[in-house]
């Protein structure tokens, strides 16, 4: 079983999160509602790679505010392979752009921290909003 490492953020504007919904039968995670994020690339540092992540996938430039508690889950990856995710997770703050869906995520939305998807999130953003009091 391979591992891999991933940098995701809770990406908010005010009262509302960012969240990214995954195309049918594309894994990790396919068909759900979760946070933006993905790998890391050589010589950049983890709030570069966020960064880059999030302008790739949504389209839009962000701030990190502070950086979460990390987590780890288990899913067959986009070849269904069972893979040991390690998450890093930031919050951050939106800054600039029009959201725009690219990459493997089929739609993005806005959504009111009090009023999420809960039952169409992956289990691992369940588990993080949790763990942060985001939804009890």
């Amino acid at each position: 079983m391979q591992t891999r490492v991933i940098v995701s953020a809770i990406i908010e504007d005010e009262d509302k999160l960012l969240l990214g919904k995954k195309r049918e039968n594309v894994g990790p995670y396919p068909n759900t509602w979760h946070l933006i994020g993905g790998g890391i690339n050589e010589n950049e540092s983890l709030e570069e790679s966020v960064k880059r992540e999030i302008r790739e996938e949504a389209g839009i430039e962000v701030e990190v505010i502070e950086t979460l508690p990390f987590d780890e889950d288990y899913e067959p990856n986009k070849h269904g392979e069972l893979t040991h995710y390690i998450f890093l997770v930031y919050k951050v703050k939106y800054k600039s752009g029009t959201p725009k869906a690219d990459d493997d995520i089929k739609m993005l939305q806005w959504f009111p921290k009090d009023n999420l998807p809960i039952n169409e999130m992956n289990r691992a953003s369940v588990k993080l909003f949790k763990k942060i009091g985001y939804i009890a």
